[in-house]
């Protein structure tokens, strides 16, 4: 197995463009290494972590640009991140172990592009933008065209991702994002939700309910129908009883060793609900009559 470690965005894309699929980029390592030792090693390992500037965390244009090789602790730490973008801090924050987080990127853990990977559902709810650069041009496009199956990205193998775009919340927002696992933050995420919203002018009801879900289909998902059922309502009971088995419907989850997919329809239920309640308590001050 051949070892490269460009020094430049050009010259990494020009190594991809020279061995196509049978390269693997990698910049923490965190799931790559795992993949080698129990799966066939790559023709060629493509380490970008020593390519300049592509780790910063800075506000740009209406909100935050995270460059790929940030890692997960140098988000949870960012000062920026946790009092602009506390959704996607909630998420780093309960990414993995402290040692993992060290380690792991967050343009890694983007382009790994797993169902459960505690970033994605986040940045869909947030509307994040992906910066991809192929040796033909540069192109921005948003997430949810980004993510095209598990482990499948519209970078193919010839495209690197070189910036994360997110805009600043609505001011007087509120998120959370809810995760299940059996070992809590240590474990991979078994079901994800994210829920963010804002209130109306006099408090009486959620505008722009934003819902994603992770670990529930082929990609992180936004649950469109279950945001539209709420938004611009007074929460109660019952439309929160409604919209926790609307969203559940949106998901596909699947069976696996980690859960049966009976069981994540289950959490995802329960997990919007909560969400939901919390975004309006924190929005209104009332608990969900």
């Amino acid at each position: 197995m051949d070892y490269f470690e460009p020094k430049t965005v050009s010259e990494a894309l020009s190594l991809l463009d020279q061995h196509g699929d049978q390269a693997e980029v990698i910049a923490g390592g965190t799931d790559v290494m795992v993949d080698i030792k129990y799966s066939d090693e790559p023709g060629c390992l493509v380490n970008i972590k020593r390519i300049p500037d592509l780790n910063a965390i800075r506000e740009s244009n209406g909100g935050v640009h995270i460059g790929p090789l940030a890692t997960i602790h140098e988000l949870e730490e960012s000062d920026l991140v946790r009092e602009r973008l506390p959704l996607l801090w909630q998420a780093a924050h309960q990414f993995a172990s402290l040692q993992i987080r060290n380690t792991a990127t967050i343009g890694g853990n983007i382009c790994r592009a797993s169902p459960s990977g505690e970033t994605l559902a986040p940045l869909l709810v947030l509307e994040a933008q992906a910066e991809v650069t192929f040796s033909d041009g540069a192109r921005t496009e948003p997430f949810g065209a980004f993510f095209q199956g598990p482990g499948q990205t519209s970078l193919g193998s010839r495209g690197l991702l070189t910036g994360i775009s997110v805009p600043f919340p609505a001011a007087g927002s509120h998120a959370v994002y809810l995760k299940h696992a059996v070992r809590g933050p240590m474990d991979i995420a078994m079901v994800g939700v994210a829920v963010m919203a804002t209130a109306n002018g006099d408090k009486t009801a959620l505008d722009d309910v934003r819902i994603g879900l992770g670990a529930v289909a082929p990609t992180p998902v936004r649950a469109p129908k279950t945001e539209a059922l709420v938004s611009g309502k007074a929460l109660d009971a019952a439309l929160v009883k409604e919209a926790g088995a609307s969203a559940a419907s949106e998901s596909s989850p699947i069976t696996d060793q980690r859960s049966s997919g009976e069981y994540r329809g289950w959490i995802v239920d329960a997990l919007t609900r909560r969400g939901l309640e919390q975004c309006w308590q924190a929005l209104t001050g009332k608990e969900v009559a």
